[in-house]
């Protein structure tokens, strides 16, 4: 290949991936896992684990957020880690203890230090979007969406922590 030819290829390439944003990934062998870069010193990662529900497991019928009418998720989410600049961020249970048969994951840059993890999960009419915002280091908002009925089936909860410097 010539050098011309391939610095248009690098040239076309460098214009179609958004810095802004980490490609999806898929879960390989339990785990998926995404980085992106926020900042020159400013690196955001995040990985998403799951698992096989045991028997007894709490939700052993079907629940919302990527179960179906008559059976469980087949997978569940037990951990998602995330870190900023090698720093664990804290993710409260209640973010992730109810999404099952997640399929990917994706990081988004937003504004003003944040950065969004976006989940998604289920299939057919069990399936669904969740959305989780990073402001610094917290997570500051999730927002579930059904993928049959986005505008009519969701739930968002808003978190607020108090850290003390003790």
């Amino acid at each position: 290949m010539s050098k011309s030819l391939l610095g248009v290829i690098a040239l076309v390439l460098s214009f179609s991936i958004d810095p802004s944003r980490a490609a999806d990934n898929i879960f390989e062998q339990g785990v998926a896992k995404a980085s992106l870069a926020l900042g020159a010193s400013d690196l955001a990662s995040v990985s998403v684990g799951i698992i096989e529900p045991q028997h007894g497991y709490i939700y052993a019928k079907a629940y919302m957020w990527g179960g179906d009418e008559t059976s469980p998720p087949k997978t569940v989410i037990n951990a998602i880690t995330v870190l900023r600049n090698s720093q664990k961020v804290f993710i409260p249970l209640s973010a992730y203890a109810d999404l099952g048969n997640p399929r990917n994951i994706s990081l988004e840059r937003l504004a003003a230090h944040g950065f969004r993890l976006t989940i998604s999960g289920g299939d057919a009419a069990g399936s669904y979007t969740a959305i989780l915002d990073f402001h610094k280091t917290a997570i500051s908002r999730r927002k579930v969406v059904s993928g049959e009925f986005p505008k009519e089936v969701w739930e968002q909860t808003i978190f607020s922590f108090n850290n003390l410097n003790n």
